[in-house]
């Protein structure tokens, strides 16, 4: 007789729901520290390193894999001219981080439109007719997102870490792991 185990199953079975921010130039994403566009929904995530084998994306000690965070940022964490708030469905393999996590596959699956009628919106608008995506208010996006999968269980998660949005802007300069964090986002 298989004994079947009492606490959390550590395997996710479905797509884990993360958030991100990207630039919105014209009708494309655009990845705000790393530049590469977005030209598909999905996204198969490569590495450049050389360092480890090619399937093995994310690997650890490498800054590889597609980023997210865990929970959605605040409205403020978009209160530039052009970066934006979304969500992905991530899928594959993944690690988990203080800060957020990285996966080998990634689906936009929403996007937020922002609070005013002006030139980011329109832009907005266009990148997600563009995808396929829908476009919603803030307060809508973890409901669409939900859609697609769950999120990383609160047990799964290492300790938490600050995030960009939650430091002072020097502070995100000199911590090693949230700049690298951030930076290869």
């Amino acid at each position: 007789m298989t004994e079947v185990p009492t606490g959390p199953v550590p395997d996710l079975v479905e797509p884990v729901i993360g958030f991100r921010q990207w630039s919105v130039r014209g009708d494309r994403l655009y990845s705000p520290f790393h530049g590469d566009v977005w030209d598909d929904v999905e996204l198969a995530a490569s590495c450049e390193s050389g360092t480890h084998h090619p399937t093995d994306v994310p690997a650890p000690g490498c800054e590889c894999g597609v980023y997210a965070y865990y929970d959605q940022p605040p409205r403020s964490a978009s209160a530039t001219r052009d970066l934006v708030i979304g969500a992905v469905a991530l899928w594959g393999q993944m690690r988990l981080h203080g800060a957020g996590m990285r996966a080998s596959h990634a689906r936009i699956v929403g996007l937020v439109l922002p609070p005013t009628n002006g030139a980011k919106r329109r832009r907005l608008v266009a990148a997600a007719a563009y995808l396929e995506v829908p476009a919603v208010p803030f307060r809508r996006l973890e409901a669409v997102a939900g859609g697609y999968g769950a999120p990383t269980p609160a047990a799964m998660r290492p300790p938490r870490t600050p995030l960009p949005w939650e430091c002072p802007l020097g502070e995100a300069r000199v911590s090693g792991r949230l700049a690298a964090f951030a930076r290869r986002n």
